[in-house]
């Protein structure tokens, strides 16, 4: 048996991997730093080895280095294997210090091997970002930031059309020496046929910031990081980069069941344009206002984690309820074609598509980059499995 954790801090979520070979049943048990229980659960015989991809609340361990002990024990109670494990947790901030404290008072599990909303107290109000609030407490921030020369005018408006909207629209933001730089990377991915690409689809690429300079300087754009900043009230941490060549054609969708995080809110997607958007390419898609609609978990519509690809009861039950909540809402579609270098950015719950390419010739180039609040639990809903918070050293703004 083996056990590991990443060998850096980790902010939230600290995955514990443990591989066992066991071909009789056997038990698993993981104790905390003070010994205690913190998870067990039935192995059943294989000779295959197995693997349990466990999860610990870090923010329940407080800041520093971690000892734990994972046993297999098998049915009379002999031990079969003992090994130990450090988790490194990084907690800190405000955020993070009432996370932690609404964790401990919900009683949420410091081991977990299945996440899912209903491990955390989302009905704590005191946990609403600024932005989630009344609209005459979030307009009166926007106006404090702008009072005290924390923001200029031109942030001011975009931070109300995040309020307004549920996006805000930043154009400029990226300049032609790195449109060319992040678009010879996509030429190169696709040349390479990155993850069987194959030209003309709608497939995305994952995570190119991990292979090109480029895309990583967009992952941590100064100005997008800035604004992000501002709307979480905590630093923005990266935690993943999706390109497209093509229109990706995606059903409309919220982000809040497949990039969740604990408290709501503190999840922003930022859209990037590699290029002018053409009509017919198969445009992004946003629904204004569609991010005060009520958010959908796995819990809230009694659905089975996914697993093995298997999608089809997340459309019965969360696709159509996002159908039904469009239609009784009555929110209308507005499509965006934003000039290459324009930035957008959306609340977490937004509900957005990628409208149909009825010109498969056309292109349209963007990277999408997802970011989490740190202090935050950031984690997959849909999935069940953790999230993660990029902590590199951020560029001088």
């Amino acid at each position: 048996m083996t056990a590991s954790c990443p060998g850096a801090p980790t902010a939230g979520l600290i995955p514990l991997h443990v591989q066992v070979s066991c071909p009789t049943d056997a038990r698993l048990v993981v104790r905390g730093p003070n010994g205690a229980t913190a998870y067990e659960a039935d192995i059943k015989g294989a000779e295959q080895r197995q693997e349990r991809r466990l999860s610990i609340h870090g923010h329940l361990l407080g800041g520093g280095d971690h000892g734990f002990q994972v046993e297999l024990f098998d049915a009379g109670g002999a031990v079969l294997a003992r090994t130990s494990v450090v988790a490194k947790a990084r907690v800190q901030g405000g955020l993070a210090e009432r996370v932690a404290a609404s964790l401990s008072a919900s009683d949420t599990p410091l081991v977990a091997d299945t996440l899912g909303s209903d491990l955390y107290d989302y009905a704590d109000q005191d946990l609403r970002p600024w932005f989630d609030q009344a609209p005459e407490v979030a307009n009166a921030h926007v106006d404090a930031l702008l009072a005290n020369g924390q923001i200029e005018a031109d942030e001011a408006e975009a931070l109300r059309g995040f309020l307004a909207n549920g996006f805000m629209i930043l154009p400029d933001v990226v300049g032609a020496e790195e449109l060319t730089a992040l678009n010879a990377a996509m030429d190169d991915a696709v040349a390479q046929k990155r993850e069987g690409y194959e030209w003309g689809s709608s497939q995305r690429l994952h995570n190119l910031h991990e292979h090109y300079p480029a895309v990583r300087g967009l992952w941590q754009h100064p100005k997008v990081l800035k604004l992000l900043d501002l709307i979480f009230d905590a630093p923005a941490r990266p935690c993943q980069s999706l390109s497209y060549v093509f229109g990706s054609q995606q059903d409309h969708h919220q982000d809040t069941i497949h990039l969740t995080a604990f408290p709501a809110g503190y999840m922003c997607g930022v859209w990037t344009a590699l290029e002018d958007v053409q009509p017919e390419s198969g445009e992004l898609v946003v629904y204004p206002g569609t991010h005060r609609l009520p958010r959908v978990y796995r819990a809230s519509v009694d659905l089975p984690v996914v697993e093995n690809g298997d999608w089809t009861a997340f459309g019965d039950k969360v696709v159509t309820r996002w159908q039904s909540m469009l239609q009784e809402g009555g929110f209308q579609p507005e499509v965006y074609r934003p000039k290459a270098g324009t930035v957008l950015v959306w609340h977490e719950n937004l509900m957005h598509a990628g409208s149909l390419r009825r010109d498969l010739g056309l292109s349209r180039r963007s990277i999408v980059c997802h970011y989490f609040a740190e202090g935050v639990v950031g984690y997959y809903d849909s999935t069940g499995l953790p999230g993660s918070l990029s902590l590199d050293p951020r560029p001088a703004a």
